[in-house]
């Protein structure tokens, strides 16, 4: 029997790099319950998977097999934006205070180093009845920009995104009603490059249609 060589060997190391690169994968979307990812032994891991990918996709631009030089780096891509969000991404959430006699902190909030103020809090109900249909809050930046968040609608700004999820209700000293918009602020610098693995594998998965499966 002949004895396997360095590609097929290197194809075996490739399949079960992806198949450990799946299951890190799905463990980097909840870091909060895998406190692991931050030892020596899954950056170990981690890094052995990236430097891997990157030999399999040199190796196939080497040899001009642009299909699978594209789903590595597709993978390879994948990985550090899921790495960079485990480590880096920042979700809080923030209520704000619609009334005109609340103290100013509690109308203001602190968003990527800038003084955000609700200017005003709306909920939009269905015809005939008190059910809430839509709920937004218009936002005022320091640079004078008026900007609105509603459910659905989320807002981006200088990489952070706000996303309107919910309100309370209550009553002032004089009787009034007044609500609290509770806002939802992420920042996840990793996820422009996960987005871009996706679009290089889905280019892969494209040129592999349209060649045939050959590589």
């Amino acid at each position: 029997m002949r004895p396997p060589t360095f590609h097929r060997v290197l194809s075996s190391l490739a399949a079960l790099g992806l198949l450990a690169l799946a299951g890190l994968s799905i463990a980097l979307a909840f870091p909060a319950t895998h406190p692991w990812l931050n030892t020596l032994p899954a950056n170990l891991l981690l890094w052995g998977l990236l430097l891997g990918l990157a030999a399999l996709t040199l190796q196939a631009l080497l040899k001009r097999r642009w299909t699978s030089a594209l789903f590595h780096g597709g993978f390879a891509l994948v990985i550090v934006g899921g790495a960079i969000t485990a480590g880096y991404a920042e979700t809080r959430d923030i209520g704000l205070v619609d009334s005109p006699i609340a103290p100013p902190e509690l109308c203001q909030a602190d968003i990527g180093g800038e003084t955000v103020s609700l200017e005003r809090f709306a909920i939009e109900t269905y015809p005939g009845s008190a059910m809430p249909k839509q709920y937004r809050s218009r936002l005022r930046f320091p640079d004078g920009a008026v900007r609105e968040v509603s459910v659905n609608r989320p807002l981006r700004r200088n990489g952070f995104t706000i996303y309107q999820m919910s309100y309370t209700r209550g009553w002032d000293p004089y009787g009034n009603e007044v609500f609290q918009t509770i806002l939802t602020v992420r920042r996840d610098p990793g996820a422009r490059w996960v987005f871009a693995g996706y679009g290089v594998l889905a280019a892969a998965t494209l040129l592999a249609a349209i060649r045939g499966g050959r590589p």
